[in-house]
């Protein structure tokens, strides 16, 4: 792909499929930035996403493990109420999770292991903290752990990596149709959506991948009758030519109102031990996968603190 080549918009027949192969993993290194008021937060953290056969009802599953630990500015969380926040979290991982047809988030699929998880992590939250915010802390968890719709809820309105990682992006994409998507950055506004106009290039670009772009704005329709937001949200996708799943993501997203707050994402494929970054994008692979018509399906069978800020639990 030549630099600053306009991005060719496709016909309603085009459309992108998810080719992940069951049981294979990749691993990701992410990094999300929070920009508020003047302040400015990084979070850091590895994760191996993998894709599982498909659950009981034929949907498409995938699993999300963190490989490391979570790193705000360059450290682990040393406040107290960061870190009971940060400990109880580790209750939800390893994360098993249901998308639609599309590769859209849907429901957390594993609640029964993360309650059965829940003992040992409170067992070890009493041995390492006490005290009033402590009582409170685990009686929050386990009101939330006690109902899987409530655990789908937070991970899905809250969790930066599901919000952009598990997108709706594997679908036929029809030209000069926009989208509405949420992110987290508006839980806290009456601002429902982004609305968001989707584009893919049909070729690779130069080292091998295939881009999908997100462009666009907070819906002013839906916006607080006394609070006027306003907002942008820039989003590009790297897919592997072959498989389609995503090498690198890079997301930046804004919203104003009488302050101006920003998040930037960014995602990269950490490549096995002793590869190139870019060692099967080389792949043969048939052309005609990369740009399909008809029924889009994903392959396989029918189908406070900061860190309490950032969980908002």
């Amino acid at each position: 792909m030549n630099a600053g080549k306009p991005i060719d918009k496709h016909s309603a027949q085009q459309a992108l499929r998810l080719k992940w192969i069951p049981d294979q993993s990749v691993s990701y290194g992410v990094c999300i930035t929070f920009e508020n008021e003047g302040s400015k937060n990084e979070v850091k953290y590895e994760v191996k996403v993998s894709r599982l056969k498909p659950g009981s009802n034929n949907e498409p599953l995938f699993q999300i493990e963190r490989t490391s630990e979570v790193f705000v500015n360059e450290a682990i969380p040393e406040l107290v109420a960061d870190r009971l926040a940060y400990e109880a979290g580790k209750v939800f991982y390893p994360l098993v999770i249901s998308v639609d047809n599309n590769g859209g988030f849907e429901t957390v699929y594993n609640h029964d292991e993360i309650l059965k998880r829940w003992p040992k992590i409170k067992s070890k939250l009493l041995s390492n903290f006490d005290g009033v915010m402590t009582d409170y802390y685990i009686a929050n968890m386990e009101k939330l752990l006690a109902i899987p719709l409530n655990v789908t809820n937070i991970l899905g309105k809250n969790d930066w990596l599901i919000n952009t990682f598990f997108k709706p992006i594997y679908k036929v994409y029809q030209k000069d149709k926009f989208e509405k998507m949420v992110f987290p950055i508006l839980n806290n506004s009456n601002v429902d959506n982004y609305l968001i106009a989707e584009k893919f290039e049909k070729n690779s670009n130069s080292f091998g991948a295939i881009e999908v772009h997100h462009e666009g704005s907070i819906e002013m329709e839906n916006a607080d009758n006394f609070n006027q937001y306003f907002g942008d949200y820039q989003g590009k996708y790297f897919l592997h030519p072959k498989y389609k799943y995503i090498i690198s993501l890079i997301s930046d997203f804004s919203i104003s109102c009488y302050a101006t707050s920003k998040v930037h994402l960014r995602v990269f494929m950490i490549p096995e031990d002793g590869r190139d970054f870019d060692y099967d994008f080389l792949s043969t692979y048939d052309e005609n996968n990369t740009i399909t018509s008809g029924a889009v399906i994903l392959d396989g069978p029918p189908q406070k603190s900061f860190w309490e800020r950032l969980l908002n639990i």
